[in-house]
């Protein structure tokens, strides 16, 4: 899980990205269970790179971003926070990129929902019910 993080993590780092081929990464939206991450900051980008996803979930892990997009360009992030849970798991995990940190949460079985997570894009979502390794 915490290679799935790291992997998310550096994913971002570059610029937005998309779970999807095609599709634009949307903030606190819920991935599929198994979903690929790709590179780029358009759609075209990110259909071109469908056969070399930056990340991809293994089957029954969801994953979440929560991104605070730049002013001056929408498909640059300025700040980000990323979650993930298999839907069998007990934990959700997640971290931010102004923290060195991953947090733990737990969860009954089933799908992440954003209603779960923190909305903040740093690591000040991380309080009450958070533990960190």
């Amino acid at each position: 899980m915490k290679k799935i993080i790291a992997a998310s993590l550096l994913a971002l780092s570059f610029s937005s990205s998309a779970f999807a081929a095609g599709t634009v990464l949307a903030t606190n939206t819920p991935s599929k269970e198994g979903a690929q991450i790709f590179g780029g900051t358009t759609a075209d980008e990110a259909a071109r790179a469908d056969i070399n996803p930056l990340v991809k979930l293994s089957t029954g892990v969801i994953g979440v971003v929560n991104f605070a997009a730049e002013a001056s360009n929408a498909n640059q992030s300025i700040s980000y926070a990323v979650f993930a849970k298999h839907t069998k798991g007990s934990k959700i995990f997640g971290t931010s990129n102004d923290s060195t940190n991953v947090y733990w949460k737990a969860e009954t079985p089933g799908a992440l929902t954003n209603a779960n997570l923190p909305t903040e894009t740093t690591n000040s979502g991380f309080g009450t019910g958070w533990t960190s390794y």
